[in-house]
């Protein structure tokens, strides 16, 4: 993750350092607060000139680059992130945690620049930290591996996305780690049902139906619980064909429990993004066919909504955003169809709600040689990036 500073991002996109708000009947309010971009900017120009040590500069860096990008300076928050990695990376040794997290923040601000290729090293550099700074049965480096895979699916190679998950799956297992085990063969789960919710087709409805029935009957030993989250993946299948009833008893069991106290997402259709674009690249033939038509530079929404107490969306909205918004129907509407978990009382036995706040950014991919020549080019496919700012 970018490690937000989930406060100080909601102060910004109020507008303020300290604010509250509250609706119509003064029953739900939110309170915010958080460090400017000054402050920000004035802590890591003081670290620095103080001379502080390695672990003391990623820190302020991480603040201040996440403080950039949540103002919209996608560019100036990779920056700052660049800077402390030349700065920090020779400490990897001494501080492989801290110097992971820088460049895991930077792959992440490059994917919304549709830096692919900066992405793809950042991860794989993060990984290779840990693995050289780390000892070799460590849990973290595991974790790592599956941000590899994570990685390979965002990119568009959701095959070996697969192969890496069940891979880690195995050396999890056998190091005796079953609840990284369980990550990655979820994981490799949701990625199958993601496929099928995609093409509709029965090869890959029952495939992931399958896969999902057979963990529930056999979950990883000594990490059980996860189990619930295998049996919301089935349900998410099951409202793909028209069935509710599974979600509607994961809602019941929930509520029966006294709720949830973060969101549980239980259901969201997927956006449904123009594939014109995808089938005029694949085409071929002129070059006209392999140019993005779409302005995808600065091109991003911030939407907030509220979580109710039975887990339902209410109040979505664009509340700041940067170039033209008329992108956003999609993602308004897939946000629409959320169904979370319902949500546990307060101490006052009141359920007021959650405030959410996302982040999408629409950018496509660049490219070499897209022309024929050597200069730099977007992909014809737009892709929409998503962050989540929520404390």
């Amino acid at each position: 993750m970018l490690k937000l500073n989930r406060i100080a991002a909601l102060a910004l996109l109020v507008g303020a350092a300290t604010s509250a708000y509250a609706d119509e009947d003064a029953k739900r309010e939110i309170v915010v607060t958080g460090r400017s971009l000054a402050d920000t900017a004035a802590d890591l120009k003081a670290c620095l000139a103080r001379g502080c040590p390695p672990d003391q500069d990623i820190k302020a860096t991480l603040a201040h680059a996440e403080n950039q990008f949540v103002d919209g300076g996608y560019k100036n928050a990779r920056a700052t992130l660049l800077a402390s990695l030349g700065r920090n990376r020779k400490h990897k040794g001494q501080f492989p945690v801290e110097v992971s997290d820088l460049l895991r923040a930077n792959g992440n601000v490059a994917s919304h620049l549709g830096e692919a290729d900066a992405y793809r090293t950042s991860v794989l550099d993060m990984r290779d930290t840990l693995k050289a700074g780390l000892k070799s049965d460590d849990y973290r480096i595991l974790g790592a591996e599956l941000e590899v895979g994570d990685s390979r699916l965002r990119l568009g190679y959701p095959d070996e996305a697969r192969d890496k998950y069940q891979w880690i799956e195995k050396v999890a297992l056998e190091r005796k780690l079953p609840y990284v085990a369980a990550l990655a063969r979820l994981r490799d789960l949701s990625l199958l049902v993601s496929v099928a919710q995609k093409s509709k087709t029965k090869f890959d409805i029952n495939e992931a139906n399958e896969a999902i029935d057979s963990y529930v009957a056999a979950p990883t030993p000594g990490a059980e619980q996860y189990t619930i989250v295998a049996q919301v993946l089935k349900s998410r299948m099951d409202r793909e064909t028209g069935n509710d009833e599974t979600t509607e008893a994961l809602i019941a069991r929930y509520a029966a429990l006294g709720g949830t106290s973060k969101p549980v997402l239980l259901y969201s259709k997927p956006i449904d993004t123009n594939e014109a674009s995808a089938a005029r690249a694949a085409a071929g033939g002129s070059d006209l066919n392999r140019i993005n038509t779409t302005t995808v530079d600065k091109r991003w929404i911030d939407v907030g909504f509220w979580i109710n107490a039975d887990g339902k969306v209410d109040e979505p909205e664009v509340i700041r955003s940067e170039g033209s918004a008329d992108w956003a129907k999609p993602v308004i509407k897939s946000i629409e169809s959320r169904q979370y978990a319902p949500l546990k009382a307060d101490a006052d036995g009141a359920t007021p709600g959650i405030y959410a706040v996302e982040r999408y950014t629409l950018t496509a991919h660049w490219e070499d040689e897209v022309t024929g020549t050597h200069i730099r080019k977007r992909s014809a496919v737009s892709r929409i990036e998503r962050l989540d700012l929520t404390e």
